[in-house]
């Protein structure tokens, strides 16, 4: 390809009017200006389409795709389909970047000759901001093996770098590969099962420790509140990367990390899923219905896995709640989340 273009692809579904702009706005303002922006309505009810217009009209590396709502995944595939560049950049559709972060990606991949540039990230909480911890070294690269261990980084809970975006990625791997988002996992951890596939053909790449990619924490989001179809997606999410690691060359590696992260979930989904006091169900509905989750085989091999490392002494106390399945303690733990949140 050679352009050296960046397709910047933004997945756009019901995003407040102000989150929308101040996303466009940070793209095409990028200090890099060989760029295309691909906006991909995914047939969002609101006005999210007509904005995405606007900006095509008045722009001309805009480009707006309208289609049939059909998820997250299969929005980034519309736009990834559609892109010219020699690099693939996700930004979601409610977050932003810096002004430099194309510039100073680009700039580091033809450097190192790399495949793929990630960066780091802010959450952003509306009236306070926090970066994320990385433990990958900055400037580092990593090629051939040791992008087998970046792809075991992609499962440890911390690690932080199991999301679509804040990367930069060449196309050519991608098409070489045969690599796209999973249409069939519209949302839960649909990042982290694409990233495994593509991190399993990665033959180098290099992470920049600066939080270009700012991340708009939504309390009242889908995967922030209880909502069961969610879990269920996640769980989805889970069974296709167990599919996958068994096939994997890296397979006895991945194995016991992914049962960790697995304990990582079924643990926030008890306590901020089921038992959270966002779910105004009685608590002997609760119950039955998070049994019923804790049930699947999936979910049992986690547990049985016994995999604890990395848990804080609090998570670990939670496990040993649903191991004996005492749910009650859990409700409690709920409701006394809520109250030190408000007292802050």
């Amino acid at each position: 390809m050679g352009n050296n273009k960046i397709s910047i692809v933004v997945p756009i579904y019901k995003v407040p009017e102000q989150y929308l702009r101040m996303c466009i706005n940070s793209l095409i303002t990028q200090s890099y200006e060989n760029i295309e922006i691909l906006l991909v309505d995914d047939g969002s009810p609101d006005s999210c389409g007509k904005i995405c217009d606007e900006y095509g009209k008045r722009d001309s590396r805009v480009q707006v795709i309208h289609k049939n709502n059909g998820g997250l995944s299969a929005a980034r595939n519309s736009g990834y389909q559609a892109a010219t560049g020699e690099w693939i950049m996700f930004v979601d559709g409610d977050d932003w970047i810096e002004p430099a972060t194309c510039q100073t990606m680009a700039d580091i991949a033809m450097k190192d000759h790399v495949q793929l540039v990630m960066c780091g990230m802010t959450k952003e909480y509306g009236h306070s901001s926090e970066p994320y911890k990385y433990y990958l070294e900055n400037g580092k690269i990593y090629v051939g093996e040791e992008c087998k261990w970046l792809q075991e980084q992609l499962l440890h809970f911390n690690g932080n770098i199991a999301v679509a975006y804040c990367k930069l990625i060449s196309r050519q791997l991608l098409i070489d590969n045969g690599i796209e988002h999973d249409e069939e996992l519209k949302q839960g951890a649909e990042g982290l099962e694409f990233n495994l596939r593509l991190f399993e053909k990665l033959e180098s790449a290099v992470f920049i420790n600066k939080p270009f990619y700012h991340y708009t924490y939504n309390e009242n989001s889908i995967s922030a509140t209880h909502n069961e179809a969610n879990h269920e997606f996640v769980i989805k999410c889970f069974e296709k990367i167990q599919n996958f690691i068994n096939i994997s060359d890296n397979r006895q590696t991945l194995l016991p990390w992914f049962y960790n992260r697995l304990l990582y979930v079924i643990i926030t989904t008890a306590i901020s899923g089921y038992f959270s006091p966002s779910n105004p169900e009685r608590y002997s509905e609760k119950k039955l219905k998070y049994l019923t989750y804790i049930n699947r085989s999936l979910v049992n091999e986690a547990i049985k896995s016994e995999n604890e490392f990395g848990l804080s002494k609090q998570r670990k106390i939670v496990l040993f709640f649903i191991k004996h399945r005492l749910f009650f303690p859990l409700d409690i733990m709920g409701k006394m989340r809520k109250i030190q949140k408000n007292l802050k």
